[in-house]
């Protein structure tokens, strides 16, 4: 049986400059779907834009920084106009803060609680409408994290926080024919992983545990997330899928 392809379902992916959310844009646009890119980083989204640009679907691009009260509405009112009204949002944009608990300032805690679980909110309070009259789908980037490691507090706690978003919004916005769900991918070979010595090695000691004994690529990340937005997952609502080579099995 041949997969359904997106049809020209328009999405917007936050986080689309490099790693996980430049793959996720590009597996997209390979089905067909017109895309608004948002990131802080106008070169990464150019490189990014330019990576989905041999396939046919419309690639518009949106710089914004998701601590900005305002950028949901910005970001909303630009695929809009590119695209007309969204069936498929990816909350991927995310950072992360290495520290033990009294590192965290007050600073540091909210820029990571912002962009990796406010904005979210943000960005489905802002769509909500047009989620619904596309019967369209949230997919939100949360993490192993979810069990808790040492010296990321905040980060922890943002991605647990998508997750028990994702299973409300599913609830609420299920009536409306909106289906939420959450990828948590383990340890992926990333920029983010590679530039944080610390987190590298501790994910060099676990991955050698997992039944599959390496780190994830981002197109098995992405992969994931065009499953869960297409309608090849219409029965399929609440659920965090983890993409983790057997780490949550334990």
């Amino acid at each position: 049986m041949t997969e359904a392809p997106f049809m020209q379902r328009p999405a917007i992916v936050t986080g689309a400059a490099r790693g996980i959310g430049r793959a996720i844009a590009i597996r997209l646009a390979s089905e067909g779907a017109p895309l608004l890119l948002v990131d802080r980083d106008a070169t990464g989204l150019a490189e990014t834009a330019d990576k989905c640009g041999g396939h046919c679907a419309a690639i518009e691009t949106l710089v914004a920084d998701l601590q900005d009260r305002a950028a949901p509405r910005r970001i909303a009112d630009a695929a809009r106009t590119a695209h007309g009204a969204i069936a498929v949002l990816v909350n991927n944009a995310g950072v992360e803060f290495r520290g033990n608990v009294g590192a965290h300032d007050d600073a540091a805690w909210d820029r990571v609680i912002d962009i990796n679980l406010s904005a979210a909110f943000r960005l489905v309070r802002e769509l909500t409408d047009d989620l619904a009259a596309t019967r369209g789908a949230i997919v939100n980037l949360a993490s192993v994290a979810v069990v808790g490691f040492a010296g990321q507090a905040a980060y922890d706690v943002s991605k647990g926080g998508l997750a028990t978003l994702t299973r409300s919004l599913a609830v609420e916005l299920g009536p409306m024919g909106v289906r939420a769900n959450a990828v948590a991918p383990g340890f992926v070979d990333t920029e983010m992983l590679n530039e944080t010595p610390d987190l590298a090695a501790v994910a060099e000691r676990l991955v050698a545990t997992l039944p599959i004994a390496r780190t994830g690529r981002v197109e098995e990340i992405a992969a994931a997330v065009a499953w869960l937005a297409s309608g090849r997952a219409s029965y399929v609502t609440g659920h965090t899928l983890f993409v983790d080579g057997g780490w949550m099995r334990r």
